[in-house]
């Protein structure tokens, strides 16, 4: 019976994954900034948005799933270093290289040591840098804007 009713069984896991840049120079506003987004487009697609958020610095912390935006605020940041974000593709060729996420997003102020295309398996990147003055060498840049103070 093909009704209209939508039960999600069929449709593929949303496997977007999120980590957002917790060195020492990115600050509590920018990372209230990666909440703020993520909680939008949340809203924005009406609570269907699932992912895990992850951290780096020079490190990487296991990303943590979230389904709606209660269990996303639970989630709480660490770090501190430099900026490495071959941490990040190493840390996912290694862990989740049989369940590859379908897209990687990257919070982050940009300034740090960016790995060879190479090594990004294939998987669509999105960084969203808080300034104009940094361009990632792949991938697509979407610039947030800073809070005013």
């Amino acid at each position: 019976t093909g009704g209209s009713r939508h039960t999600g069984l069929a449709a593929p896991p949303h496997r977007n994954i999120h980590w957002a840049d917790t060195s020492a120079s990115v600050n509590q506003d920018a990372l209230e900034a990666v909440y703020a987004e993520i909680r939008g487009a949340i809203e924005q697609f009406n609570g269907k948005i699932k992912g895990k958020l992850g951290f780096f610095d020079t490190d990487v912390t296991t990303p943590i799933s979230f389904e709606n935006i209660n269990e996303l605020e639970k989630i709480i940041p660490y770090g501190g270093g430099g900026t490495d974000f071959t941490v990040v593709f190493h840390y996912i060729k290694s862990n989740m290289k049989h369940d590859l996420p379908s897209v990687i997003i990257i919070f982050t102020d940009g300034y740090g040591l960016f790995p060879e295309e190479a090594d990004i398996l294939d998987i669509p990147v999105l960084w969203l840098i808080d300034n104009e003055d940094v361009n990632p060498p792949f991938g697509k840049v979407a610039r947030l804007r800073k809070a005013q103070q």
